[in-house]
């Protein structure tokens, strides 16, 4: 090939990049439940782990967005009991993966909990892309399953907060974490979040909730019909109750910083409002339900429900810039 074909064809590629469009995300592939994958369970190396991993357990993935061409760390969490949470450390753990392609899970690495109950994977770049990962405890064969979505840049997004904006109230989160029952969704909640699907926006749910109520919110989400992924959780009690705002606010821009862009968010709280507006969205992409409606200079949405919100402002919204 000569040197005028050689530039014609990398004029031809760099064309394309550029003008080449995100990936819409796959709802049914975040639907689809898959069986956990087979492996052996092996000895216990911290032999005073046997006594807590009898009690329910609330393992947990951190679900990660990542550019695509930068390297990925995921973080799982292990920890035992309701009321105690007592962390899993120095056990195997096995890390695994699912693409959308995939018909079954395929092997990483294995890893040891540290003292906090945490092991981490880390993965060089991928190509954009959902992607399911699987961490289980070779001591007692429990685990947990998270959600890894490589984005290209500009891909589009709705944010939703989940307790008084998903969900009737915040304090029915705690029906939830004990499984006793479902938390009563918002008038409308799931047309607005399907809404936003059908137009090809990624779902995001950023929640204040400790990461132990991360379980019982998945759970939820595939209750109400909804893709559980993408979502992030708080890392501890003092962020939940004394650092809501700020927590938003990095998990936001880390988004942006990431390649997403958040063209709408839903909140119901004073935290929630700060949140959107300090992270630069807009007061006419910031949207807030119930008694903090129009916080922080926020948009209202009035008497509680979705209802006229979507006929008004999410059925003429046009489709995401995706394909």
């Amino acid at each position: 090939m000569n040197n005028k074909k050689l530039l014609l064809a990398s004029l031809l590629l760099t064309t394309s990049s550029v003008f080449a469009l995100p990936q819409c995300p796959q709802p049914e592939f975040m639907e689809q439940r898959f069986s956990a994958p087979n492996f052996e369970t092996g000895q216990y190396k911290n032999g005073l782990n046997r006594l807590i991993t009898w009690l329910p357990n609330y393992h947990m993935i951190h679900d990660e967005v990542v550019a695509v061409g930068k390297p990925i760390t995921i973080t799982a969490k292990f920890d035992y009991g309701g009321v105690v949470h007592k962390d899993l450390e120095f056990e195997t753990v096995k890390f695994y993966i699912r693409s959308q392609s995939d018909t079954q899970w395929q092997y990483l690495t294995s890893a040891t909990t540290n003292s906090d109950g945490k092991a981490t994977l880390s993965l060089s770049a991928m190509s954009a892309g959902q992607y399911r990962i699987y961490a289980g405890v070779l001591a007692d064969g429990t685990g947990t399953e998270g959600y890894l979505t490589v984005v290209e840049p500009n891909t589009e997004a709705v944010l939703f907060d989940i307790d008084g904006t998903l969900t009737e109230s915040d304090a029915e989160q705690v029906g939830d974490y004990t499984e006793i029952d479902y938390a009563d969704a918002k008038d409308e909640a799931y047309t607005l979040v399907r809404s936003y699907l059908d137009l090809g926006y990624q779902p995001i749910y950023l929640t204040a909730r400790v990461y132990w109520y991360g379980k019982g919110t998945r759970r939820w989400l595939s209750w109400m019909g909804l893709p559980p992924g993408y979502l992030r959780t708080s890392l501890s009690n003092e962020i939940s109750l004394f650092k809501a705002a700020k927590y938003k606010t990095e998990q936001i821009n880390k988004l942006e910083a990431n390649g997403i862009k958040i063209v709408r968010a839903y909140g119901n709280a004073k935290t929630d409002a700060e949140a959107f507006i300090k992270s630069g969205l807009s007061a006419s992409q910031s949207f807030t339900i119930g008694r903090e409606a129009g916080y922080y200079g926020t948009t209202a949405i009035l008497n509680n429900s979705y209802s006229e919100h979507i006929a008004t402002e999410v059925n003429n919204f046009p489709n995401a810039n995706c394909q």
